[in-house]
């Protein structure tokens, strides 16, 4: 045997070594998984894989390249090698979890050294050459026979560490993160299918961990990428189906923020296109689940989720916003840095002729909404004033691009609604003005706060100004209100707040 077969058979051995083994003892649906069980295979790892390393530094191109007289030669070795960086990579950025930290980390090796090497070859694009360059199709050819093995309907619950490998796999080929690589690879029929079958599995298993890696995989199947696919397949709707039965388990943050994800995906998908509103639609049972998740969620950082793809899915229809790139609330203050200007230009267009018919039957549940919302935002941490800014965007997106003619006749529940979520805000802005003059320096997170009520009380300002006859036609009060307070915006406080009062006694 010459040194070039010896050393390539060498590091293909090294490499199995390296694969966590099969669950022998009990799968996991019939125990926990703990460190201990891969004690041996943790001591065998962390020997083994520094020399494969080596062996790479050495003999990359022989290991990893592509040699068109011998092209199955290495492909043992790369489709290995992948395997076993899929499993042991671990992004604490990223990262889903408690429970998936917990069932991951048994099974990864703790060395400092060894961690950083691996996740240089997964973030250094170095995988995703070895998985998109020339002769990767023979890699992918084994990769998806492996899974295909350990990852059926009677092996999968003994294979952990495959099952976090083949989502990070997909989700590095298929993900919406752009590749460094000419031309990314498309997701063909079969592929998807195979994909959408794991997922129904993994959503369909009683651990949250393994729900949401499904979860992943349906969001990634919705990816803009793979909407040709999804269309010739039909595949988003069996996505959205399975997608549904998950709503009321959602009780975690990350499982509820990567559930909203899919179903946001899916109305991009389906029906960001629809022109004819008269009939109910996807959209109006996903709103109908959205608006009683929110009206039932104490938890701020849980009613954010909420409230972000509310704004969201009111604002589909409003193109190329900054609204539609945000993936978190707490995102809007790194996102709109020019915050006020954005809800400045958001104002104008939906004064401008932008009508949100989408949404109208749906106009009075989410005002009612309001006032409550109002309340989430009251308090002095950094999230509080997150949340106030999102229901800033949510009174705009939801009050200013409506029609007169949709408003007749008058509902009273809604006039109160608005009047109330109105004296809700702008008593809890006298609080913090009164809390303000008595303090001698002020945090970040105070002013950021502050900042938030300012941008609402315009959004109030420029409502009562322009859209309050249309609101409030046999309440001339409103109107009158608004032009005061255009008049004499420093005395708002004491003029916004008798006015209201007043409003709410007579609309009782």
């Amino acid at each position: 045997m010459d040194v070039r077969s010896a050393t390539l058979e060498r590091a293909t051995e090294l490499i199995k070594c390296c694969k966590v083994p099969r669950l022998l003892d009990a799968n996991i649906e019939e125990a926990p998984l703990e460190r201990a069980t891969f004690e041996h295979f943790l001591h065998v790892l962390d020997g083994t894989l520094p020399t494969v390393f080596d062996l790479l530094a050495e003999h990359g191109p022989l290991l990893t390249g592509y040699d068109a007289y011998n092209e199955d030669d290495n492909v043992e070795f790369k489709a290995g090698l992948a395997l076993v960086i899929a499993e042991q990579y671990s992004n604490a950025q990223t990262s889903d979890g408690d429970e998936d930290r917990g069932h991951g980390e048994v099974y990864r090796t703790s060395k400092a050294s060894l961690r950083k090497r691996i996740t240089q070859y997964y973030e250094g694009h170095e995988l995703e050459h070895l998985l998109t360059d020339k002769g990767s199709d023979r890699v992918w050819h084994r990769l998806y026979e492996h899974y295909r093995r350990v990852l059926s309907a009677t092996e999968w619950k003994y294979h952990p560490a495959d099952v976090t490998g083949f989502v990070q796999l997909v989700e590095l080929l298929y993900g919406p993160y752009t590749l460094h690589v000419a031309s990314p690879p498309e997701l063909n029929d079969d592929a998807a299918a195979y994909i959408l079958s794991v997922g129904i599995t993994l959503v369909e298993f009683f651990e949250p961990a393994y729900r949401l890696m499904g979860v992943r995989l349906f969001c990634m199947l919705l990816g803009s990428r793979h909407r040709p696919c999804m269309r010739r397949t039909n595949i988003h709707r069996v996505v959205y189906s399975n997608a549904k039965k998950l709503v009321l388990k959602c009780n975690q943050e990350h499982f509820l923020e990567a559930l909203w994800k899919c179903f946001y995906l899916y109305v991009e998908l389906e029906e960001a296109d629809r022109k004819d509103f008269t009939a109910w639609s996807t959209v109006d049972d996903i709103m109908e689940m959205l608006l009683n998740g929110l009206t039932f969620q104490t938890k701020l950082d849980m009613a954010s989720i909420y409230l972000l793809y509310l704004v969201k899915l009111l604002a589909l229809d409003l193109p190329n916003y900054i609204i539609d790139g945000l993936d978190e609330i707490q995102s809007i203050d790194r996102k709109c840095h020019l915050y006020e200007p954005v809800c400045e230009q958001l104002r104008q267009d939906c004064l401008d002729g932008f009508h949100n018919r989408r949404y109208y039957r749906w106009l009075h549940q989410i005002i009612q909404l309001l006032p409550h919302e109002a309340v989430k935002c009251q308090g002095t941490s950094r999230e509080h004033g997150r949340y106030c800014h999102g229901v800033n965007l949510l009174f705009i997106l939801v009050t200013f691009p409506v029609e007169p003619e949709a408003l007749r006749p008058t509902h009273l529940g809604m006039q109160t609604s608005l009047v109330e979520f109105i004296n809700v805000f702008k008593q809890y802005e006298q609080q913090q003005s009164a809390l303000a003059a008595k303090r001698s320096s002020a945090t970040s997170d105070f002013v950021y706060n502050t900042k938030a009520l300012v941008s609402v009380s315009k959004t109030m300002l420029v409502f009562l100004t322009t859209l309050a006859p249309h609101y409030f036609p046999d309440h001339p009060a409103m109107a009158s209100l608004g032009q005061k307070l255009a008049d004499d915006y420093a005395d708002c406080d004491s003029i916004m707040y008798n006015c209201m009062q007043s409003l709410i006694e007579k609309l009782r």
